[in-house]
């Protein structure tokens, strides 16, 4: 770590939301050094030491990185007195700062902290006193705290979160409770806060530690898993995973359900927000659908089907034709089936249908307050959109989220529309299943349609299969391949793999699907190949064109093919923006990677760089291209993005591409399921490459995913009920899992 001592001598550049900064400090020796970092903007009259490391940028030479700052024990008289009579303290001008110095000394500050009524000697007056006194703790104690965060070994920009949220209560809350940070700072997690403690001299059997492992383990390990509640067996060996040791867990799991943090019910163990969403759910997806049948003339309704089929010059089979009548017919109902089944085709013909019976108009600007047609992701609601030739929104828009995390609609403000189609509903978590229900009025017609054999929700819950299961609602399963989908290898080869009888004589190269058995090393020339030849047939790497694997890390990961086809595919390789490990130029495909409503982007939207520039201060920004939407993304934004020219099988979920290649290798071999291979299949729609290994696609169709711990379908048909009276809770709000 070095160490710079100086005074500022100005900011060049400082950002007041997250106080990243940067400034140029003149040195004992006069020579002028560029700090950057996360710090406040402190006094340029103060020496202080400045401790980081060096580093290199590309335009503005070395620059120290500044990871800790305290002011130096010895400061200059004329220093002290410029600082005192700064706009740091209002009052206190020249001349008063000169007597304060004159009078009390260099140590002027540490005598008037200790005592403020020395100021007394100096001449001023109670009032100025106390003033000057208030300013002098407010500044002092802002540097104080991030001096004692540094200590322990927390990052400028986590510090500056820090007091950010607590403000002059940092460290007495941070004392109190370091394992609280895990909840309230963004970028902590256990690990980081289990240092803090230890720093702080909190024992490893600390009933603290213990409930904040049990919560974090069902917050993150049950999470990733999907699961709603754990066993008691589980929750324990989870718990013990974050410990790193086994310890007794009995007094903290009694004391978390006595602060009614943690929900136990017949051996479950439920974090309260996950109890409450879930049981708040079925209690409103009931009402929704216990009102009495929709009262439609299905006589009239029959004929009008008719009519649709020879206006559309179509003819509906029997089962296309049950799941329009059935979805006019109930409150509440679910299509469900795989790809070519006719999915798009029934709904379709429900909305003629349903527009004629109502004497609505397609085209009146004011049909999207009647009809709402949503998806959970912005490609699955564009594609909806194109082909329904209707208005289309994700649910998030739909629902109106702001970028402070709101929803506009809610169980107290109510969607308008009395039909709503909901597509792509397998990929809905418990969170924003019902943060969605909670807005419906009771009497709108609700669909849900989705492949219930796709992966389920990235977040917790499998809110599809879990409705199909209850046997409450309605549904229709889609089973016969459309004819114009029959002549399909890929949907032949995904029915295989979702029915578990994929055999050896299945995996031949026919038409749309292509095999190319070849061993790992050869995977990466192959692609170029066959992404080189779709470029010279008129495909577009962006929209056309999608590698999908399963994992991030290693040789034939995401992260490695996107260096891989990036160096190869992109030929803008000079004036790029640095972040990370990553490096982006003009014309990379990008994907955003979290939801941000104040720029109309959301989760697995797909982008293209247009332009890298310089603002005013010579900071780096970049804008992307999504769509018609232009964005633009300041270097800090950058975590929100990834390289997109490979993807993972969950990030395509609700997309579709004309070409997809997915590698097949044995070091997948441990994520490789029936669930995932379907839903990576069924994402291509003109041709399909599979390389590598083909004998492991066999593996995957025989091996199942585990069913996720939920009790949704158990509480829909009444067979447990909740044990305690529900309240509504304002901090009950979904996360962004997608």
């Amino acid at each position: 770590m070095e160490i710079v001592k100086g005074k500022i001598k100005n900011y060049v550049f400082h950002n007041e939301e997250n106080s990243y900064s940067i400034a140029r400090i003149t040195t004992d020796s006069d020579e002028i050094v560029t700090i950057v970092g996360y710090f406040p903007i402190i006094s340029e009259d103060i020496d202080y030491e400045f401790s980081g490391t060096w580093v290199t940028h590309q335009n503005y030479g070395n620059q120290l990185k500044v990871e800790s700052f305290h002011k130096c024990e010895v400061q200059s008289a004329a220093g002290l007195i410029s600082y005192l009579s700064s706009s740091f303290f209002h009052g206190i001008g020249t001349k008063t700062a000169e007597k304060i110095i004159e009078v009390l000394g260099p140590n002027a500050i540490k005598k008037i902290m200790k005592d403020k009524l020395v100021l007394r000697e100096v001449g001023l007056s109670a009032i100025r006193i106390e003033k000057f006194y208030q300013q002098l703790i407010e500044n002092q104690t802002n540097e104080h705290i991030l001096v004692a965060l540094y200590g322990y070994n927390i990052s400028g920009k986590l510090a500056m979160k820090l007091l950010s949220k607590y403000q002059m209560l940092t460290l007495e809350k941070l004392e109190d409770n370091p394992y609280r940070l895990i909840d309230d700072i963004e970028g902590i997690g256990f690990i980081k806060a289990d240092e803090i403690a230890f720093k702080l001299g909190i024992q490893k059997d600390d009933m603290r530690r213990i409930k904040a492992s049990i919560i974090y383990a069902m917050q993150n390990i049950a999470y990733q898993n999907g699961d709603l509640y754990l066993t008691n067996e589980q929750l324990r060996t989870y718990a013990y995973q974050v410990l790193g040791t086994e310890t007794l867990l009995d007094t903290g799991i009694e004391e978390l359900i006595e602060e009614g943090r943690i929900i136990e019910e017949n051996h479950r163990f439920y974090l309260a927000i996950s109890y409450y969403t879930e049981i708040h759910l079925a209690n409103k997806i009931n009402e929704l659908a216990s009102i009495d049948e929709v009262k439609y003339d299905q006589n009239y309704l029959t004929t009008l089907l008719d009519a649709v089929e020879i206006q559309k010059g179509m003819q509906y089979t029997l089962v296309q034709k049950e799941a329009i009548l059935t979805a006019l017919s109930n409150p509440v109902s679910i299509i469900t089936g795989g790809p070519g089944t006719g999915k798009t085709t029934i709904i379709d013909g429900l909305l003629e249908v349903y527009r004629i019976y109502n004497h609505l108009n397609y085209k009146n600007p004011m049909i999207t307050e009647k009809i709402a047609l949503m998806a959970p992701t912005g490609r699955a609601a564009k594609r909806m959109k194109e082909l329904l030739d209707m208005e289309a929104k994700t649910i998030h828009r739909q629902l109106g989220y702001s970028y402070d995390g709101l929803f506009t609609y809610d169980e107290n403000h109510l969607l308008s529309q009395d039909l709503i189609i909901i597509d792509e509903a397998s990929m809905i978590d418990v969170f924003l299943a019902n943060k969605l229900f909670s807005a419906i009025k009771i009497g709108a017609q609700v669909v849900i349609v989705g492949d219930v054999d796709q992966l389920p929700s990235v977040g917790p819950g499998q809110i599809l299969a879990d409705i199909i299961d209850s046997d409450m609602i309605p549904v229709v399963r889609l089973n016969e391949i459309h004819r114009q989908a029959k002549d399909s290898r890929i949907i032949q080869l995904a029915r295989s793999v979702n029915e578990q009888n994929l055999t050896v004589d299945d995996l031949i190269s026919d038409q749309d699907v292509y095999l190319y058995r070849a061993p790992a090393e050869r995977i990466k020339s192959v692609i170029i190949k066959q992404i080189e030849g779709a470029l010279r047939e008129g495909y577009s790497l962006k929209d056309d064109i999608q590698v999908l694997a399963p994992m991030y890390k290693g040789e034939l990961g995401i992260d490695s093919f996107n260096l891989l086809l990036q160096d190869k595919f992109n030929e803008n390789k000079t004036g790029g923006i640095i972040y990370g490990d990553k490096t982006y130029y003009v014309g990379d495909k990008v994907i955003q990677l979290v939801n941000d409503p104040e720029r109309l982007i959301m989760n697995g939207d797909i982008g293209i760089v247009k332009a890298i520039q310089y603002n005013q201060k010579n900071d780096q920004y970049m804008i992307v291209s999504f769509d018609d939407n232009e964005v633009m993304y300041e270097k800090q934004d950058l975590d929100e993005l990834n390289l997109a020219y490979a993807i993972s099988i969950h990030k395509s979920q609700g997309s579709e591409y004309k070409i997809v290649m997915i590698p097949m290798i044995r070091n997948y071999m441990h994520m490789l399921k029936k669930e995932l291979i379907y839903t990576a299949i069924t994402r291509a729609k003109r041709y399909l490459i599979l390389l590598g290994d083909m004998n492991l696609l066999i593996y995957a169709a025989n091996h199942l995913s585990e069913k996720r711990q939920t009790t949704l379908a158990l509480r829909l048909n009444h067979q447990i009920e909740a044990m305690d009276e529900i309240e509504e809770d304002e901090a009950l709000s979904p996360y962004d899992f997608m």
